[in-house]
């Protein structure tokens, strides 16, 4: 593993929350915030996924919805 050059402010950012989080390491932070980058990402990667696929679907769906809804109208009494 090779050493990551750092400002003397990102030090003091990440011994601060080393401390506020009790983690034991400096590097158990950065981990930490990895951990949490990764699950960021996946999250908005899917957001992404879902809306393309609502977007692809839509047109579809107000179609079947017309089609489905000009159906469900009865213009006489119902009987059982």
């Amino acid at each position: 593993m090779s050493a990551i050059a750092i400002s003397k402010r990102e030090e003091e950012q990440i011994e601060r929350l080393r401390r506020e989080l009790r983690i034991p390491t400096k590097s158990g932070v950065i981990r930490a915030a990895l951990k949490t980058l990764e699950a960021k990402v996946e999250e908005e990667r899917l957001r992404r996924e879902i809306r393309e696929s609502v977007r692809r679907c839509s047109a579809g769906d107000r179609r079947e919805n017309r089609h489905l809804l000009s159906g469900a109208y009865v213009s006489g009494p119902v009987e059982d």
